[in-house]
């Protein structure tokens, strides 16, 4: 689709000048920026001469040998705000960092375009890649002005397969108060994420414009109220999909007594942002036992603290550090376990101690990672665990924090019977027989690493929940995330994915519009009514004018 414009008040006429005077005009304002990129003075004023010869008022990629960042900020230091790309050309831009823009920038095409960001399987959990990444194109900060994208369809690199895939964002803004702007996407195919965009104040209007666009991918927008209600999103003749990323793999599993090694494959495609969480665990599943795979939080603190160790790292990504597998005949501590107000429960342990929590003094000891079927000793008592599962809820990670961080990550064990009511809040366990032990024999298994978001893994001697239950999850992803105090006037409007909620408590909402549109479900819920009538904003339908003219004007010279 072609976009023609027209506007009454064109406020970004540039005035043409003298070649000498662009030169030494452009030489004044970006020197600093093109000066650490080009190096000698002498190359930077054969760029300078070869851009202000052309006296256009748009840049092209081509002139700048295809250096995005390096053309995006020759506008940020210049009268010269668009940047027009080739018609038909797919523009690679493998390496980039985000761009800081401070004043108007449109990108566009006559026609259509593509720009493809980032190189593909980008390895993101590896800490030691020289590969220039980053997960936002641009950074508006406190800015206060106009952004556009007409005509450009916005593709991101293929991803490593994995429950959180690198998705790319095209624009973030500042949490500081003040900020307004016009942000716009026009007539574009993308699978990149629109944007984590905040609020200015209640007043102040940070109007966000989505046209004519077609999105799949794992998250399309997270819009923030948290100065007020200012945001206003408008959106017209959009196809959101929202596409799920796996929540587990089936892999080959080799154990060792606190490790367990991948044939092949890699434990960072179970990496997430969640892991350490509450509500969010990555388990392995095999042969009928679970095992958790522990965040490093809980190892620099609690592991180490309480042991005198020095574990620095959990994943290592062909292997990954476990709780102990213990052996028949092995002596440890567990605690009893207990609700949320301190009572104990009689027929259940915890293998995790909570020192602090149960008033007693710190004791060395190897937390062991027990299944449903192990038998123990207690006092001479024996027991079979009938039931393990992890804490329900979000003490599984958050009863005990260091640093700020959860760092807890228990499992709970119900026995066959109640433990005998003087039996003391820790107690020494002897293992009788050990169901992982039969692990140990350094044999390749078949097994599944899962991540596991807001569901349990519950093994019971009991019941079988079969193999669906345990690989069961919420997958990473929303297609909106939106605080309920922003504004929305959309209209054959698409939205293919889950919709959540929240609130910043800040601001009030000027209103919601819905007209033909479908998929405003889950947690959408505005606190005032949702009207099915009305004309687009003006302060939309204006930019989309002044849009049309200006580029118009310019490009078609």
């Amino acid at each position: 689709m072609k976009y023609k414009f027209h506007i009454k008040n064109l406020s970004f006429d540039l005035e043409v000048e003298k070649l000498e005077d662009v030169a030494g005009k452009l030489e004044g304002k970006i020197a600093s920026v093109i000066a650490s990129e080009i190096g000698t003075n002498e190359e930077l004023n054969r760029e300078i001469d070869s851009i202000a010869s052309t006296s256009k008022s748009f840049i092209t990629l081509e002139e700048f040998d295809y250096d995005w960042e390096k053309a995006v900020q020759y506008t940020q230091n210049s009268d010269v705000s668009i940047l027009l790309l080739q018609d038909g050309k797919k523009y690679r831009i493998k390496e980039y960092s985000r761009q800081k823009l401070k004043k108007n920038l449109f990108v566009v095409a006559r026609n259509n375009a593509e720009l493809v960001f980032g190189v593909d399987y980008y390895d993101q959990w590896d800490d030691e890649s020289k590969i220039k990444q980053d997960k936002y194109l641009f950074d508006l900060g406190t800015w206060n002005s106009q952004v556009a994208f007409v005509n450009i369809d916005l593709t991101g690199a293929v991803n490593v397969n994995e429950v959180q895939p690198f998705f790319r964002c095209i624009f973030i803004n500042s949490t500081e108060v003040g900020q307004t702007g016009i942000i716009a996407l026009i007539n574009s195919k993308t699978n990149m994420e629109f944007g984590l965009l905040y609020s200015g104040s209640d007043e102040d209007p940070l109007t966000v414009i989505q046209k004519d666009v077609s999105f799949k991918g794992i998250f399309w927008q997270e819009l923030k109220a948290n100065n007020g209600g200012g945001i206003q999103l408008v959106m017209e003749d959009c196809n959101l999909e929202q596409v799920d990323p796996p929540v587990y793999f089936e892999k080959k599993l080799i154990f060792s007594p606190d490790s367990v090694q991948l044939e092949n494959g890699s434990f960072n495609q179970i990496e997430n942002l969640f892991q350490g969480f509450g509500n969010s665990s990555n388990i392995i599943f095999v042969e009928g036992m679970t095992f958790l795979l522990p965040p490093t939080t809980y190892y620099k603190n609690y592991h180490n603290r309480y042991n005198q160790d020095t574990v620095e790292r959990a994943n290592h990504d062909s292997f990954h550090l476990i709780r102990h597998i213990p052996k028949r005949g092995e002596k440890f501590l567990m605690s009893r376990s207990y609700t949320d107000n301190g009572d104990l429960k009689a027929d259940m342990l915890r293998n995790v101690i909570n020192w602090e929590r149960l008033g007693l003094p710190p004791q060395k000891n190897i937390v062991r990672e027990l299944q449903a079927g192990d038998r123990i000793s207690i006092n001479g008592e024996l027991y079979t665990i009938k039931v393990k599962d992890r804490l329900v809820g979000v003490n599984f990670a958050s009863e005990y924090r260091l640093n700020g961080q959860d760092s807890y990550y228990t499992n709970e064990f119900k026995l066959d019977r109640d433990l005998p009511s003087s039996i003391p809040k820790v107690v020494e366990v002897e293992i009788i027989e050990s169901r992982g032990e039969q692990l140990l024999d350094k044999q390749p298994r078949n097994g599944y690493l899962i991540f596991k978001y807001n569901k349990n893994w519950q093994t019971n001697t009991e019941i079988d929940h079969g193999l669906d239950y345990m690989l069961a999850s919420n997958p990473f992803g929303v297609l909106s995330y939106n605080h309920v105090e922003i504004s929305i006037w959309a209209k054959n409007v698409k939205h293919q994915g889950f919709y959540r909620q929240s609130k910043s408590g800040k601001g009030y909402s000027k209103g919601y519009t819905l007209i033909n549109c479908t998929g405003f479900n889950d947690q959408f819920a505005p606190k005032v009514p949702v009207s099915d009538h009305g004309e687009m904003p003006s302060e939309a339908s204006d930019f989309l004018t002044f849009l049309d003219q200006f580029i118009l004007s310019k490009i078609n010279v």
